[in-house]
């Protein structure tokens, strides 16, 4: 198996868990903002914040996940 071989089963696997992330995950968090009755006092809904801070936390790791696609495409396109 060469390093190209390596990078393609890499993007695959990122692929894989960025599409379960953009389907399965922000589902569960769209249910729980949901659940934490996200109104306009949300700020002062400690069940909403926490909401809130796991979007966040999900949207980090997304576009971390999408930057090392991309950057993986670079590496094999140099290949």
């Amino acid at each position: 198996m060469n390093y190209l071989d390596k990078l393609q089963i890499k993007l695959t696997a990122l692929r894989a868990k960025l599409r379960q992330m953009e389907n399965e995950d922000i589902d569960k968090i769209t249910q729980r903002r949901i659940d934490a009755d996200m109104g306009d006092d949300y700020k002062e809904n400690e069940g909403a914040k926490h909401v809130m801070e796991q979007h966040d936390i999900w949207y980090i790791r997304r576009v971390a996940i999408k930057k090392e696609i991309a950057s993986l495409k670079r590496q094999m396109r140099a290949l």
